[in-house]
């Protein structure tokens, strides 16, 4: 039997922000539209997450809301160890869940693309991860679940632009809190002034998603989703070769 292999989708999964300068202005208007879905696919790309699966496939869990028949879903996890946490209890508890099931690594953007297929879409289930969940919480208190985006605002709640080293002005959205933290500190010491004027901000990332396809506001074009910078370490340690191979 072929195992079930741990792999990474995406040919970069680099947290790529090294340099870049936090703006005090806004950016000039663009014409307005929706992303295509083609175009949300690639935001998506660069976004790790982890899933169950065996060598017959994935691992599809049902699920049901209060009214709704059963329907199985493919869980969603944002850390390996969350995956290897909930496939644990699960066999505990019941020991014929899943024996064979293995934690693997895929990119959200391939996730995404078969939710769109018109036959029969892939349901996703998205468990975020606790302490991020937690941080999202006291970040806003009106947080009611979901994955947390951590972004950095103004006052006005406008979002707080990035220019990259290639010249590029970006608003980025972070899936680690301690990342943005990162990158507003580098600014404290740069311009206090500045660091002053700016907060920082949560969503969910299934709200994000659903914005990026119904919304026509231009600076959907300039998001960017930055997977924790710990998560990529960790892949990219898993994926290197050995001494000696």
């Amino acid at each position: 039997m072929k195992p079930f292999i741990r792999r990474v989708c995406s040919q970069t999964l680099a947290l790529g922000i090294i340099g870049t300068t936090l703006l005090g202005t806004g950016l000039a208007a663009r014409p307005a539209f929706a992303l295509t879905p083609e175009q949300v696919a690639e935001k998506l790309s660069s976004v790790p997450v982890f899933i169950l699966g065996n060598d017959s496939g994935l691992i599809l869990i049902s699920s049901s809301q209060e009214g709704q028949p059963e329907q199985p879903s493919l869980y969603v996890f944002m850390t390996e160890q969350d995956a290897e946490t909930f496939l644990a209890r699960a066999n505990e508890s019941n020991p014929e869940f899943a024996p064979d099931a293995q934690v693997g690594v895929t990119s959200l953007q391939r996730l995404y693309q078969e939710t769109q297929s018109s036959e029969q879409p892939l349901q996703l289930v998205y468990v975020p991860e606790e302490a991020e969940a937690s941080q999202a919480a006291e970040v806003n208190t009106s947080y009611r679940g979901g994955v947390p985006l951590f972004f950095a605002r103004f006052e006005d709640g406008s979002l707080a632009p990035v220019q990259q080293n290639n010249g590029e002005t970006i608003f980025p959205m972070f899936f680690s809190r301690a990342d943005l933290e990162a990158l507003l500190n580098e600014l404290g010491e740069r311009n206090p002034e500045a660091r002053a004027a700016i907060s920082v901000g949560v969503l969910p990332l299934e709200a994000m998603l659903i914005e990026m396809r119904n919304s026509d506001d231009e600076t959907l074009n300039q998001i960017r989703l930055l997977p924790d910078s710990e998560t990529i370490s960790d892949i990219q340690q898993n994926a290197a070769p050995r001494p000696g191979n």
